[in-house]
């Protein structure tokens, strides 16, 4: 097998199964209790026989809403008039799934001192009682027989509940969640109860987002995890780098070893002959017999080990490994840490390469240069000491990816601080990457911020068309499908250009910033692809996938001479339509490998004028030209709406539409089978491409309406795709003449043989073939000069030649005798 030894949950496979359980386990008369009951039974793995009657299902109504929802109710007192709930299915405002409602106690609290103890357990003298944070947490404890309350929250002492059994010698063991605030609480409850001359134990979990009931879902609650998190829980409340030592020597009896303490690291060094004659004493007479041995873990024991203990610092820093974060594209590998500081700077997450932990000197410089003031001073042996536990344990490798958007490996979309999978938004570990099921992926891209947290409402859509018209339409058609590029070329082997042309002040860059707003990215329009070098370009065909990258102005004429000939050749772009490579660069080894990034972007064109190029490039775009026609009065009004907005108040678009992903993507298909169907019945069109591309964006359209159900209407979806029907048509008869520039030199061609002083006919074709044109061009342009003709930029003219359809290129650059001259002349040879 490809994955021996991988191991998922039911829950990690099958997530729909966890979900919905007001609707698949609705309440009865006969079962009142039902949803509640799936919720403790099949949700939280609980034995209901064992926890029959400690709840009831209740419902719980949202402030200033008459939305509800089913709740598991638990009573916080006898007389059943205070209560803590926990939501189904549903969350409050603040992202909160719990409730606390009730009669207020005559202290104006509804909880304030008081723990929840399971109903059918008492505490008795000389027990045993593990103080939790949930109620959930103390019922998997009980289902182990072990007795334990809820606090309800790490911040909050249960002051009345201890006293309350004070004096009956219980040993309170302090097991909140091993997260942040746990182990704050832990360190305040220990000293709160220790003050109240009870006993105390501390037990500190594992900081992996788990909790009690979590461990009894996997059925990893038992007496080795206990053990491990009462002897975590000794390291944790140590005062000093000694104590911690010793707690660490009785587990793990080295000689030599290194400690953490307060964010830093020190060298711990026993003199372990000392120590063992220490413990085991000999009679000092003959005569007497031996000393009884001292027990390591007595009053006693710690003061022999103090005697043979030594420390040294070797670091002001606390490095915690974290993963090796590794790129495949580019083959390179980090090794990243967790930066932590005692002298009290925020914690810092930096990657190493493995050049970086080779030696003392090495890790000391890599310290200095990437942290704040970090240092190493420990030697050779204790680096290696370091360098083993972090890297021959099990290691994290986290996939680092040099784009941001679609990942197809993991079918994830990453950003710098979300990522989305199958619908479901991941936020960003605590350790600076994305867990995607078994996979952690994080983006190494820092030029191309984008962000998903913005509002989203749907109102603003009547008014951009207003703004936009069809036009704009059609371009937000296909910047939502830019969003699912990838899966759309997967199945249909291709996703189109969009070109989105018009006069100046039309709203081009309006619309396109507003766009770039929607996706989470402020005061942006797109890249000057005429102020960029090749790998500058190479580079930002790279930078994003199943986004847009907008190309702006390449068609600027800035008076010099040559201008034109200087504009972008968009035919390097043809490969991009099918996802090809963006360029080919050779790869530093010795040997023939070479690096070719594939486009996994979409292709915007954003100019003035129309794209030239080859029929095969104009075929690979869908165009649309902006004009004024539409505008009215207050448009300028409308317009300066869009222009104020910013991805804060439009960027929720964004996560909406990963949200709805499988819905959006559903909706295209379908519209595309039937929009692919319509558009070729047209008499107008012929080329089945162009069908293909129009209908692909005409589909996107129609899945607006998951956006905007109520503004995206039926006939709105009918008529932006009869607009974009009439642009397929436009794009067909396109193809079926001669580009603009042809047509207009053709024109002038004609038009000065038959102006000609001496009405010679055909004076400029030098052939002496009655069925070829024979053109020079130099002759050519000193005739236009004197006839008043405009002539085109040469270097564009002769691409596009060979392109022309009204007369097809033979051959150019050919030394012929001209019939006119009688001499030999350089032309371009042409079919009559």
């Amino acid at each position: 097998m490809d994955k021996c030894g991988w191991t998922a949950s039911t829950r990690e496979l099958l997530p729909e199964l966890f979900t919905n359980f007001s609707e698949k386990y609705a309440p009865t008369e006969d079962k009142p209790h039902r949803t509640a009951d799936a919720v403790m039974g099949f949700d939280r793995g609980f034995d209901l026989s064992k926890i029959r009657g400690w709840y009831e299902q209740a419902s719980y109504t949202f402030p200033h809403s008459t939305s509800m929802c089913h709740t598991i109710r638990f009573y916080l007192d006898k007389e059943k008039t205070r209560y803590w709930e926990r939501l189904i299915d549903k969350t409050k405002a603040d992202g909160q799934k719990n409730n606390i409602g009730g009669k207020r106690k005559p202290n104006g609290s509804l909880f304030k001192g008081d723990a929840w103890l399971p109903p059918t357990v008492t505490l008795e003298d000389g027990d045993r009682c593990f103080l939790v944070e949930a109620i959930f947490h103390s019922i998997a404890l009980y289902h182990y027989d072990y007795k334990a309350a809820a606090t309800i929250s790490s911040n909050h002492f249960p002051e009345s509940f201890i006293k309350a059994h004070a004096g009956k010698g219980i040993t309170w063991v302090l097991a909140l969640d091993g997260d942040k605030a746990g182990r704050k609480g832990t360190i305040k409850d220990a000293k709160l109860l220790t003050e109240m001359g009870e006993k105390v134990e501390v037990l500190i979990l594992p900081d992996n987002g788990k909790d009690w009931d979590d461990y009894h879902r996997e059925h990893k609650l038992n007496k080795a995890l206990i053990e491990n998190a009462l002897y975590s829980g000794k390291l944790f409340m140590a005062k000093s780098v000694e104590e911690k030592a010793y707690h660490f020597y009785q587990r793990h009896p080295y000689r030599t070893f290194i400690l953490d303490f307060d964010s830093a690291l020190y060298g711990i060094e026993i003199n372990s002959g000392a120590l063992e004659m220490d413990l085991n004493p000999r009679k000092k007479d003959d005569g007497e017999s031996d000393p009884a041995p001292i027990d390591l873990s007595s009053k006693q024991g710690w003061d022999v080990f103090i005697r043979c203990v030594d420390v040294d610092q070797i670091s002001n820093v606390y490095p915690r490994f974290l993963y090796m974060e590794r790129d495949e594209i580019m083959e390179e590998q980090r090794y990243v840490f967790q930066i932590e500081y005692s002298n009290g700077n925020p914690s810092d997450i930096i990657g190493l390469e493995g050049t970086n932990i080779t030696s003392p000197d090495a890790f000391h410089k890599s310290l200095l240069n990437k942290s704040r003031g970090g240092t190493f001073d420990g030697e050779v042996k204790q680096l290696k000491i370091l360098r083993d536990m972090w890297l021959n344990s099990k290691m994290k490798t986290v996939t680092s990816i040099p784009f941001v958007g679609y990942d197809r490996d993991t079918s994830a979309y990453v950003f710098q601080q979300a990522a989305y999978y199958n619908g479901r938004e991941i936020k960003l570990n605590r350790d600076g990457y994305f867990q995607v099921g078994k996979t952690g992926i994080k983006t190494s891209l820092n030029g191309v911020s984008i962000t998903t947290d913005g509002e989203f409402k749907t109102d603003w859509l009547e008014n951009y068309f207003k703004a936009f018209h069809w036009q704009g339409l059609a371009l937000l058609a296909f910047w939502t499908g830019s969003l699912f590029a990838q899966q759309v070329r997967a199945k249909h082997k291709s996703w189109p250009f969009f070109e989105f042309t018009g006069e100046p002040g039309a709203g081009k860059s309006t619309a396109l910033e507003f766009l770039w707003k929607l996706f989470g990215r402020d005061d942006y329009e797109g890249f000057d692809v005429m102020k960029a070098t090749p790998a500058g370009r190479r580079r930002a065909f790279n930078q994003v996938s199943n986004l847009p990258v907008v190309i702006i102005e390449s068609d600027r004429d800035d008076g010099t001479k040559d201008a034109k000939a200087k504009q972008f050749d968009f035919d390097l772009c043809k490969p991009f339509f099918n996802g090809r490579g963006t360029g080919t660069l050779g790869v530093a080894r010795r040997n023939n490998d070479v690096e070719e990034s594939l486009f996994q972007a979409a292709l915007v064109i954003s100019q003035n004028a129309e794209v030239d190029g080859s029929e095969a490039l104009l075929q690979r775009i869908v165009h649309v030209h902006v004009d004024k026609r539409h505008h009215k009065p207050d448009s300028r009004e409308v317009a300066r709406w869009f222009e104020r907005q910013n991805s804060s108040t439009v960027g929720g678009f964004l996560r909406k539409a990963l949200r709805y992903e499988r819905q959006i993507l559903q909706v295209y298909e379908e519209a595309f089978q039937k929009y692919e169907a319509q558009f070729g019945k047209s008499e107008k069109i012929r080329n089945e491409r162009i069908v293909k591309n129009h209908a692909q964006v005409a589909a996107f359209g129609d899945a607006l309406a998951v956006m905007f159900p109520k503004a995206m209407t039926k006939d709105r979806q009918e008529n932006l795709a009869d607009y974009i029907l009439k642009r397929a048509e436009a794009r067909e008869q396109r193809l079926a003449h001669d580009h603009p520039m042809l047509e207009q030199f053709w024109e002038s061609y004609h038009y000065m043989n038959s102006q000609h002083p001496t009405k010679e006919d055909d004076f400029l074709n030098h052939s002496n073939k009655s069925d070829q044109l024979a053109i020079n061009m130099e002759q050519i342009r000193e005739m236009c000069q004197k006839h008043g003709q405009e002539m085109p930029d040469l270097r564009q003219l002769k691409k596009l030649l060979p392109q022309g359809k009204r007369h097809k290129l033979i051959e150019s650059g050919r030394a012929i005798n001209s019939r006119h001259l009688g001499k030999t002349v350089r032309c371009w040879i042409f079919q009559k």
